[in-house]
């Protein structure tokens, strides 16, 4: 959208300004990576059983800004968010995080509730995960999601546990939290940037809700996201998520190691591995030279093959996959529940990544660009946005999930709806409908 587009849409929308974002339906998303800030805003619209849909109506992306060879990733966020803005028209103030796998605690534990009406109700499936999210939580960490793998009433599995007669609901859930100096480190940055923290998400749960599609996560799958800094992970089978986690190494890594071995800057060897890197070996690589400026005089120039670029780009990004593999939770059912493979992140476009991951993952990889939202420009569906979209989409369904709960009837203690056969239908109806 060009800038006299953007004014144009934004001088009709000031009659609205003066409500808050929550109020006109606004919702922003911010992924802080190691060399960009992503930010999307989208607008919630309302559609049939209580849920949103989320209708992308502003996209900002920059690049990491360094002052004195440091990040500034104050003046990034500001850069990518006033982007976002510039493109939607309206001015946002809070916005969901994601935070990075290595921020996170996974711990899977089963809850178990007595069901006090005889029929279990909306309200005690989420007394149910609020325990297990409180329980989850080590000492010095924030609670994040309650993620449910499965529900069970009276030892019988149920998918969905609503409105069945029972005594005892069970769960196994994964519980999520996050660092509790992360988030403060979150909202210290956005406070700084004239922004208020919304909610923090888990980055790798919202990398798979974009990146993978239903059949991937009820077959298992793990999704390996690939950033500058990092590389996060999440496992999925039955369709829950059942770990995620991160390891400090990324794609800025394969650069470094370009720029210390070929004598070449950073900016440089970044577009060398952007433009020419690969983790396979081609017929007549050995012949295809590549200049490589050097480092404090750019005009002196050495050739170097691109096989020998690829004996370099090819082992660092063959360890990030080994040890994101050896972060995965040592149990035998973690490792049983990969059927499939999905790279998302910028780290995934290098040219060889799918194969290569087939081989040392050893099953059947493709690469996972996020889900096409409505309004959402071609630029949003690049892997690099796979996190920003997924969090926008959980928060979506964290909004919609708020509504119904509000619409539910609350029963005081010791109340019922009704007992037998006939007060269980009211139950379910009322809890329901």
């Amino acid at each position: 959208m060009s800038a006299l587009a953007a004014f144009g849409r934004r001088n009709g929308k000031m009659a609205k300004q003066g409500k808050p974002a929550r109020e006109r339906g606004l919702i922003a998303a911010v992924d802080i990576g190691g060399s960009k800030v992503a930010c999307v805003i989208a607008q919630l619209t309302p559609v049939l059983n209580g849920e949103f849909e989320a209708d992308v109506i502003g996209v900002g992306q920059h690049g990491a800004v360094t002052r004195e060879n440091r990040p500034n990733i104050d003046a990034s966020l500001r850069a990518a968010v006033e982007a976002a803005e510039r493109m939607a028209g309206e001015r946002i103030r809070r916005v969901y995080v994601a935070a990075g796998g290595r921020s996170l605690f996974c711990r899977k534990l089963a809850v178990d509730l007595d069901i006090a009406g005889g029929v279990v109700t909306g309200d005690d499936v989420d007394e149910c995960l609020a325990q297990g999210a409180d329980a989850a939580a080590p000492e010095g960490s924030r609670p994040l999601h309650a993620l449910k793998i499965k529900f069970s009433v009276d030892g019988e599995i149920a998918d969905n546990p609503v409105g069945l007669a029972g005594a005892a609901l069970s769960a196994e859930i994964l519980g999520v939290s996050v660092r509790e100096s992360y988030a403060e480190n979150v909202e210290a940055l956005l406070g700084r940037c004239g922004l208020e923290l919304d909610g923090v998400i888990a980055g790798p749960a919202a990398a798979g809700q974009s990146a993978l599609i239903e059949d991937e996560r009820e077959l298992g799958v793990i999704l390996i996201d690939i950033g500058a800094r990092r590389t996060d992970y999440a496992l999925y089978e039955r369709g829950a998520l059942i770990a995620c986690g991160g390891v400090p190494l990324g794609g800025d890594h394969i650069t470094r190691d370009i720029a210390q071995i070929f004598g070449a800057p950073i900016v440089k060897a970044e577009r060398i591995k952007t433009l020419y890197g690969s983790t396979l070996s081609c017929a007549g690589d050995e012949h295809r030279l590549i200049d490589f400026p050097q480092l404090g005089d750019e005009a002196e120039v050495v050739r170097h093959s691109r096989a020998e670029l690829t004996q370099v780009v090819a082992p660092r990004f063959e360890e990030i996959l080994e040890l994101t593999l050896g972060a995965l939770p040592q149990s035998g059912s973690a490792r049983r529940a990969i059927r499939r493979a999905v790279l998302t992140g910028g780290g995934s476009l290098l040219v060889g990544a799918r194969e290569t991951a087939e081989r040392i993952v050893g099953v059947k990889t493709r690469l996972g660009r996020p889900a096409a939202l409505s309004g959402a420009p071609d630029a949003a569906t690049a892997p690099q946005f796979a996190v920003a979209v997924g969090v926008l989409q959980i928060a979506a369904s964290e909004r919609s999930e708020q509504k119904r709960a509000a619409r539910r009837p609350r029963l005081a203690a010791g109340q019922s709806f009704g007992k037998g056969v006939i007060g269980n239908v009211g139950a379910w109806l009322r809890a329901n409908f």
